[in-house]
């Protein structure tokens, strides 16, 4: 969820990324840690680009610059990829076997897939990645999961954390509900951030 930390350990992933080229005399560039999200706005967070255009999934032709973007990559980066949908997911499996290795799923890149499972995408919540329609080629290629839990945004008002998180899990009380449509509430938000 917003708070829990995704920010933090996708920084402390490009370190550790960084560290190891270093250590082990690998040049480092631009697209050695390839930040990419399904969205504009969270791929300009990081000054990255959309995954739809940094690997070309919807063109046929694969330029010079894409070939040496992606020779260079140790680490990719999706963000955003609860807004995917399954046969999204598809294409950038084809198109990375395109850069990468014929055999292995996603082109054998190792790959950061990031986002919030709670958001939904309008209009396409029946072939989202986790949808029951799904045939769940996502799932099945995952090699290791990490849920952030903790409420690192909210450390300095736990219950403020607490609610937002009842909040999306659907499970608010009527006192909760009430202290969230308070201007008081509001205020202090506005306050702190």
């Amino acid at each position: 969820p917003a708070g829990a930390g995704k920010t933090t350990a996708i920084k402390a992933a490009e370190t550790f990324c960084f560290q190891f080229c270093t250590s082990a005399g690998i040049m480092w560039t631009e697209t050695s840690f390839f930040y990419t999200a399904y969205t504009g706005s969270a791929a300009s967070a990081f000054g990255g680009r959309t995954i739809t255009k940094a690997s070309g999934m919807c063109s046929q032709n694969i330029t010079d610059k894409q070939k040496l973007e992606w020779s260079q990559c140790k680490i990719l980066v999706v963000d955003e990829v609860s807004f995917m949908t399954e046969k999204e997911l598809m294409k950038l499996d084809n198109k990375l076997k395109q850069y990468g290795h014929r055999n292995k799923v996603f082109g054998g890149y190792s790959i950061i897939f990031r986002g919030d499972f709670r958001q939904l995408a309008k209009g396409k919540k029946n072939e989202l990645l986790y949808s029951t329609l799904s045939n769940r080629f996502f799932e099945q290629n995952l090699n290791g999961i990490v849920i952030l839990q903790n409420e690192h945004r909210f450390k300095n008002d736990k219950e403020f954390g607490k609610l937002l998180s009842d909040f999306w899990a659907g499970d608010l009380t009527k006192e909760q509900r009430q202290l969230i449509n308070s201007q008081d509430t509001v205020e202090k938000q506005r306050q702190r951030h």
